[in-house]
């Protein structure tokens, strides 16, 4: 039997919900013929409106303690054992442990729009909350997930997301048959005229977004980071796929990528899961 996103059974004593979503989020819809055409096109579309300050405020602050419970990246490679994400979960699932997050995840917002591209059943699967300090470099890269599924990346700012420190994509890019690496790409050039080899009105741009706000991209969209300003950079990335995927957790972040047994949480924010080749999770109760 199907399961459906609406029976998405809750815990007897789940915490109040989050609050902290702004008003013009709950009347959200799905992408326009407009939006869906350059989503299509350019790899990306937004900006959107999701959450107030205090919400801002809230979910930037429980990074630090929610990481501490978390296999970080630093420590991927070395977690073979096949219970190695029981206890510590991985980076990617904290809608799986932090309510907030799972609440986020789920929001008609973000969740409306993803089913534009994706159709109407739609598992979230990776949640994380990402930190990038002044002069912190994160490489031209697509996600290894992405690389081997489908699907859609949401960037939502928390914090210093302006023109100095903004992600970086290049559009049309989610097109390119290989990531970034297989090009031996090393900086912002290499990167773009890898591209341009491909599709010829590829452009470099910078996404910069308010605190609260969010917009989509292509799960294989190239892209990076080069924290050039004086400000530090926090941000939540939401990762969306359907639900006929195999969702795994990558140990290592160069070819050849080794993939661990597992499965890794995920919640069922639209649409049934007719396949059952995912581990769906409810939501989660409090942190401790």
């Amino acid at each position: 039997m199907p399961v459906t996103a609406a029976s998405s059974p809750r815990a007897d004593s789940a915490p109040a919900p989050f609050s902290g979503f702004v008003p013009e989020a709950g009347g959200a819809s799905g992408l326009d013929a407009a939006e869906l055409a350059r989503f299509e096109r350019d790899g990306w579309v937004g900006s959107y409106p999701l959450l107030t300050p205090r919400g801002v405020d809230e979910v930037g602050a429980m990074r630090n303690t929610v990481m501490r419970s978390l296999t970080k990246p630093a420590d991927i490679a070395r977690a073979t054992a096949s219970d190695a994400f029981v206890q510590k979960p991985w980076f990617k699932s904290m809608h799986a442990c932090v309510p907030e997050c799972f609440d986020i995840a789920r929001h008609p917002a973000i969740v409306d729009r993803v089913k534009s591209i994706l159709g109407p059943d739609v598992i979230a699967w990776g949640v994380t909350i990402t930190r990038s300090a002044p002069g912190g470099v994160h490489r031209w890269h697509v996600d290894h997930e992405h690389h081997r599924w489908h699907g859609v990346s949401v960037y939502l700012g928390l914090a210093g997301s302006d023109l100095d420190s903004a992600l970086k994509l290049i559009t049309g890019s989610h097109r390119m048959p290989e990531n970034p690496q297989m090009y031996g790409v090393k900086d912002d050039a290499a990167a773009l005229a890898a591209v341009r080899e491909e599709i010829l009105t590829a452009e470099m741009v910078r996404v910069p977004i308010a605190p609260g706000e969010f917009f989509l991209f292509a799960g294989r969209a190239w892209h990076g980071s080069h924290n050039t300003g004086s400000k530090l950079r926090l941000s939540m990335i939401l990762q969306y796929s359907r639900p006929d995927v195999r969702v795994q957790i990558p140990l290592n972040f160069n070819e050849p990528i080794h993939w661990h047994p597992s499965r890794p949480p995920c919640v069922l924010v639209a649409g049934q899961d007719h396949h059952g080749r995912n581990r769906l999770v409810e939501r989660p109760g409090a942190m401790p």
